[in-house]
């Protein structure tokens, strides 16, 4: 039944002499339906001979009942709200188990690739965000979250599930719309994944034109825009074969991955195409689509994994590079290097210290590491005046090395505050901080011999964008580093002593760590910078048997990072029981008894609705 207006299906059916208890299943019905069989009616939105007299739903529905020898269903429809009327997909007659097994099964599909294409979506976001460079990452993970939240309004409508009242015109207005937010963001992931070889122009044409039906599908009624369905339908068409062109174009000029995606876009092209033209000649919907899609993950997987082999075999290419070239310097900087390091210089591009000049800079990611004693202006104080620089060197001196020897080098000190930089990984730095506090361990050994106080230095990581230049005037100049990842690095330095923490680093930064799994590590606090929006998750990085405090945060890492979440959601029953437990079991977790503290400050106090579970620094 095609158009507008009501009508009537009536159905015999032939059944076994015994009684059994059978089910039938009414899958969509443009534009709802009264089926009526064994006694019993049941209905989807409200039929009529009207428009004013009929209420559209898209939701399917099923019963069970007695039945024998024979049964006759009645199905009422109307449709005066869509394009097309009537039955799009034959009702489910069979016994109740089989029904029943098919409704599930096919709830499960819908369900499944949703959840999949839900995680497949906050993947790419992730790594978006991580290597915001990825625009291609970006759009996909878009693409996916889109294509999630279609899925329960098409095929078995699960969306009725959880909505069971949501308007029929949104339900038809999502199916529409979506198809066209999906094609638009298609294209921008190829854009991404492959720049400028489809004009921007067009994209941005493309991408009007889309704000544009979205806007005006709010506008007007479905009776009106489905009317356009075979021309949304012909475009859908020519907008895949254009892309299918071009993506062509791109295998037979060679460019990288071109052939493993092409492969890709025609499964999807092939899955869509078989989609439309069900739709087109009525023989009602397919899953197939939405299969394409879930297979074109493993393509888009495939293509992650060799352009990320691709850039750290570059990484191990530059880093072969960089040590070749810096041997030819060793001789010859040896000495200057003791002023201005030979790393410094070659970041700025130069190979002597006689080509720098004021003004010269260079900007790069890096890793910060700040390194300061927690008792030095105690000691300094208390040591006569011609014994502190000696004192000072004393520790320093221990604590170049361990820099060095994880391909760091030292761009300042500050008193006894040592500032080094790492350009080889976040490894190189944790790795740095922890040789430093088991020297550290070796040299307090040597002071307690002789009756002196140990030292407890903290160390603050953070990797970001840096400026490294040279300041100054003609007749002074200094090397130095600008950058609000020296500021940070600083800031995380100055929390290790309100935690009794040896390493801190951002959360950010330890996640690029090449073998995380490797390092003791626990979530610390959720900070924000002053002065800054933006949230900062701190680290504490944990080191095996170097003290007993360190040995029982590892065994209770756990439980402290459970109170950590809770606390965050406001928990704080929850998050108080977690931190006391951590705090009876080690007395001197001073992070815990910090937060059992703020715990019971908020138990009494309250929080409001903006809660966040952030700290702020004050310095």
């Amino acid at each position: 039944m095609d158009g507008k207006g009501y009508g009537t299906y009536v159905l015999d059916i032939l059944l076994p002499s015994e009684s059994q208890i059978y089910s039938l299943y009414l899958p969509e019905v443009r534009t709802n339906f009264r089926v009526t069989a064994a006694n019993r009616t049941l209905l989807s939105g409200l039929p009529g001979k009207d428009k004013k007299s009929t209420i559209p739903s898209a939701q399917g529905q099923s019963f069970t009942f007695h039945a024998k020898d024979n049964i006759q269903i009645k199905i009422e429809v109307s449709n005066f709200h869509h394009k097309e009327g009537g039955l799009p997909n034959a009702p489910i007659f069979g016994t109740a188990e089989t029904v029943q097994n098919y409704i599930l099964a096919e709830s499960t599909m819908d369900i499944a690739l949703t959840g999949a294409l839900f995680m497949f979506g906050l993947y790419h976001f992730i790594l978006f965000f991580y290597r915001n460079k990825q625009r291609e990452a970006f759009y996909f993970g878009f693409f996916c979250l889109v294509f999630a939240i279609r899925l329960p309004f098409v095929g078995s409508k699960t969306i009725y599930a959880m909505f069971p009242n949501i308007p029929w015109e949104l339900v038809i207005y999502v199916e529409y719309a979506s198809v066209f937010v999906l094609g638009i963001l298609f294209l921008w992931f190829v854009d991404g994944l492959f720049p400028r070889f489809i004009e921007t122009r067009i994209i941005r044409y493309f991408s009007a034109f889309v704000q544009f039906v979205l806007v005006y599908g709010l506008i007007i009624k479905p009776e009106f825009y489905t009317e356009f369905e075979v021309v949304f339908q012909v475009l859908g068409v020519v907008y895949a074969v254009f892309l299918g062109i071009r993506l062509y174009q791109m295998v037979v000029k060679g460019l990288p991955d071109s052939h493993i995606f092409f492969l890709g876009y025609l499964i999807l092209f092939f899955g869509f195409v078989y989609d439309v033209f069900l739709a087109y000649t009525g023989e009602g919907e397919s899953s197939l689509s939405q299969i394409a899609v879930f297979l074109f993950f493993g393509v888009q997987s495939t293509i992650v994994t060799l352009r990320t082999a691709r850039t750290f075999h570059k990484k191990v290419l530059l880093k072969e590079e960089f040590e070749t070239i810096n041997e030819q310097f060793i001789l010859t900087n040896r000495f200057y290097a003791k002023f201005i390091p030979r790393d410094f210089l070659t970041h700025l591009g130069k190979e002597s210290i006689e080509e720098v000049k004021l003004g010269d800079s260079s900007e790069r990611e890096m890793t910060v590491l700040f390194a300061d004693i927690w008792e030095y202006w105690d000691i300094i104080y208390s040591i006569p005046l011609e014994n502190r620089i000696l004192f000072t060197n004393s520790y320093l001196g221990r604590i170049g090395p361990c820099v060095r020897k994880n391909n760091g080098f030292i761009d300042k000190y500050i008193g006894s505050a040592v500032m080094a930089l790492f350009d080889g990984g976040i490894q190189n730095s944790i790795k740095a901080a922890e040789d430093i506090q088991w020297e550290l361990e070796t040299y307090n050994e040597r002071r307690r011999g002789f009756g002196y106080l140990p030292l407890h230095a903290g160390i603050g990581i953070h990797s970001g964008d840096t400026m490294l230049g040279i300041l100054g005037e003609e007749e002074r100049l200094e090397s130095t580093v600008i950058s609000d990842t020296v500021n940070l690095a600083s800031r995380i330095q100055g929390l290790t002593k309100k935690y009794n923490a040896r390493i801190l680093v951002s959360l950010t930064s330890l996640m690029l760590h090449e073998d995380l799994d490797t390092i003791p590590y626990r979530i610390l606090d959720f900070v924000r910078v002053k002065g800054k929006q933006e949230t900062v998750m701190i680290a504490e990085v944990l080191i095996p048997g170097i003290d007993s405090i360190s040995d029982q945060k590892i065994a209770y890492r756990e439980q402290f990072e459970a109170a950590i979440f809770d606390y965050e959601r406001a928990d704080f029953v929850s998050a108080l029981n977690g931190f006391r437990e951590v705090h009876t079991n080690n007395p001197e977790d001073i992070a815990a008894q910090i937060y059992i503290e703020r715990c019971e400050y908020y138990q009494t106090a309250g929080v409001g609705e903006d809660w966040d579970g952030v700290s702020a620094w004050e310095k």
